[in-house]
């Protein structure tokens, strides 16, 4: 019989006590089914209301986070010696040495995991260690949870190894994979192994995982190879205090390869890595909440209440008389760009995927330009244009004056410059009622009326008019999941879509005050098929607190295919009677996808990818919208020289310039107009 929670809830207590020298409180789990629970806190404990079917199976999970807390996983000490591995951890600082820990890395939640998981092996190989009689129980325990882990063949890179990892933890002896990863298994498995040492501790795991965090993080996470064969950990191989390892290694940016929501997938008996690993001792919110939440803004918008029911209103009025959400979408799909749909069209090569079709008012299909085979391939992606969900917690425009509280000194220069770009040249106005000269058609016609007694008009004059060219811009923002990552050096953190909205917020409160037409929008990709489009405001629409709650309310998605975003845009900002058309593009790095150009290999997909989206910059320049584009990818300017023009594009190597990067390239190109 399955033991119960319940009836053996006050022993389990007690053990835990006499483990860890701390009391606590357990809980049973509210859905025994869902793997992805609430991590433990420094005063409760998480287990399922019924155990798996494996003996002494709550004794083991009770005996491994005891020694978490008694081995000193929460007790992390930067500057304590260890004996394992060279030093490359930094020396501790005035943070909480785990929370110091975690700012180490760009991508903090895949670093928090992996220290966990080598804190998991440390821990059950110290547990057999001190508990012989519970060896049978741990090894079951392991042999369970090895049964119901993912299958690592289906896996990307990157989430593959991770897989691997974790298996290793639970003693495999080997793993099937591509032989393309034996060499990171191999490094992952050398670097792991000496923690199952009686001398490992704490600071041994710090050291293991800065060294798996940058094996992980330099492998994709796109992309799975069918061709497979067994690699035995034991046959590992590398030196664990290789050069090769070191802290601050660059981390490879493909555009959204690093899907924002990658997690190690949970082991029963283990605790899911929350707060406490990121030096949040108090905190049982998941891992990616919390990490967000080390953003002073976030934390901010998210304890600050609608206290003038602002966003509540705004989205009623959204919700009767007109629907803003569809403004910019009509009932029939945009018009065509003037992409060739000529005899390059191949019908066979086209329908070896087939094409999409949009099925509803808030999809459209566009085609991609195939560099390699030289053609269109039609109707080859399809848009989802969609609203981002409202922080219901915050008030709408909280974020949006931390920007311009930080970056508000450059508003009045901006709004000035802007002011004094005056389109050239003069318009003639005819039959108006004071001008310049006469309109002898006019002074015709009133003759006319004078003469059969009909009343004439008074508009007899042309009057010469400075042209007014109005102006309407799409602001398009990244949002692919490497905009989650967090910028060094920034005290608070801040991630890389906080300076983007920033740079958004102080723009759009200069085209607001100038009269230009504008609409904001987010930008993402998930495969040909499903690439979305944000609308956080229309070219029509008005400025409401809820378009200020849909900026805050961004977030990292996927991944960068940005053709068809552009081409989308596009179609939107040909429908405006503005003379001048502006799309201003602002990313991260260059453009990438999960099946944009792999069907030519590795070597082709970021030539393919950059291909296509110059094509559409260039369908864009065509039909008379100018595209602008700037970048905090210090290597933008090795892709962008062959995507734009040289005055199209802006890099810049610190993303803190943003706002200010933002506004100027405005300013060019308004002034260009």
């Amino acid at each position: 019989m399955r033991p119960q929670f319940e009836s053996a809830q006050q022993a389990l207590t007690l053990y835990f006590r006499a483990l860890s020298g701390r009391g606590c409180e357990l809980s049973p789990y509210a859905d025994d089914a869902d793997l992805w629970q609430h991590p433990d806190t420094a005063t409760t404990v998480r287990l399922p209301a019924t155990a798996p079917p494996v003996g002494r199976w709550y004794d083991v999970a009770l005996t491994h986070r005891a020694l978490h807390h008694a081995m000193g996983t929460f007790r992390l000490d930067l500057n304590r010696p260890e004996p394992l591995f060279r030093r490359i951890r930094p020396a501790a600082g005035s943070l909480p040495a785990l929370e110091q820990f975690t700012r180490l890395f760009g991508r903090s939640a895949l670093a928090v995991e992996v220290y966990a998981v080598l804190e998991d092996l440390r821990i059950d190989a110290a547990a057999v260690r001190r508990f012989p009689g519970l060896a049978p129980a741990f090894r079951a325990a392991q042999r369970e949870a090895l049964e119901n882990r993912p299958e690592l063949t289906l896996l990307p890179p990157r989430a593959a190894v991770a897989e691997a990892l974790v298996r290793l933890s639970l003693g495999a002896s080997d793993v099937m994979a591509p032989a393309s990863l034996f060499d990171s298994l191999s490094r992952v498995a050398a670097v792991a192994r000496p923690l199952t040492l009686p001398a490992a501790t704490p600071e041994s795991s710090a050291e293991a995982a800065i060294r798996i965090y940058q094996v992980l993080a330099g492998l994709p996470n796109v992309g799975v190879q069918r061709s497979v064969r067994p690699f035995a950990f034991a046959e590992a191989a590398f030196d664990v205090d290789d050069p090769w390892f070191r802290l601050g290694e660059k981390e490879i940016r493909l555009e959204g390869d690093e899907k924002f929501d990658v997690r190690f997938h949970p082991v029963r008996y283990r605790d899911v890595p929350g707060p406490r690993y990121a030096g949040q001792q108090a905190s049982g919110m998941p891992l990616q909440e919390a990490i967000l939440r080390m953003t002073p803004d976030e934390a901010a918008e998210s304890s600050d209440e609608d206290t003038e029911g602002l966003v509540e209103r705004s989205l009623q009025a959204e919700r009767g008389g007109v629907d803003v959400t569809t403004t910019d979408r009509p009932d029939t799909p945009p018009e065509p760009l003037p992409h060739d749909h000529g005899p390059n069209l191949d019908e066979d090569h086209d329908h070896v995927h087939g094409h999409l079709h949009a099925h509803g008012r808030d999809e459209f299909v566009y085609p991609e330009w195939d560099s390699v085979a030289g053609r269109y391939l039609r109707d080859w992606t399809l848009v989802r244009q969609r609203r981002p969900s409202p922080m219901m917690k915050a008030r709408p425009d909280r974020s949006h004056r931390s920007a311009l509280a930080r970056h508000g000194h450059l508003l009045p220069g901006l709004v000035a410059q802007l002011s004094r770009v005056r389109p050239s040249g003069r318009d003639f106005v005819r039959r108006s009622r004071h001008g310049d000269d006469l309109d002898l058609d006019a002074c015709v016609d009133a003759l006319l009326d004078l003469r059969t007694g009909v009343e004439p008009s008074d508009r007899l004059y042309v009057s010469v008019q400075e042209r007014r060219r109005d102006v309407a811009v799409a602001v398009a923002v990244d949002l692919s999941s490497s905009t989650a990552e967090r910028l060094p050096g920034t005290l608070p953190a801040k991630r890389i879509l906080d300076l983007q909205r920033d740079a958004v917020s102080l723009l759009l409160e200069a085209l607001e005050r100038i009269g230009d037409v504008y609409g904001i929008f987010g930008f993402s990709g998930g495969g040909r098929d499903d690439v979305r489009v944000s609308v956080v405001k229309g070219l029509d629409e008005r400025r409401t607190p809820a378009m200020i709650h849909r900026l805050a309310g961004l977030v990292p998605d996927h991944t960068t295919r940005m053709g068809p975003p552009i081409r989308h845009l596009t179609s939107l900002l040909r429908r405006s009677e503005a003379a001048t058309k502006i799309l201003l593009i602002v990313s991260d790095g260059r453009p990438y996808d999960l099946d944009y150009g792999q069907q030519y290999g590795d070597s082709a997909v970021l030539s393919y990818a950059v291909a296509d989206t110059a094509k559409a910059l260039q369908e864009a320049r065509t039909v008379g919208v100018r595209p602008y584009l700037v970048t905090i990818d210090p290597a933008g300017g090795d892709y962008l020289s062959d995507m734009a023009d040289p005055q199209e594009y802006h890099v810049i190597s610190n993303a803190l310039d943003l706002p200010n990067a933002l506004a100027s390239l405005y300013l060019v190109a308004r002034a260009a107009s």
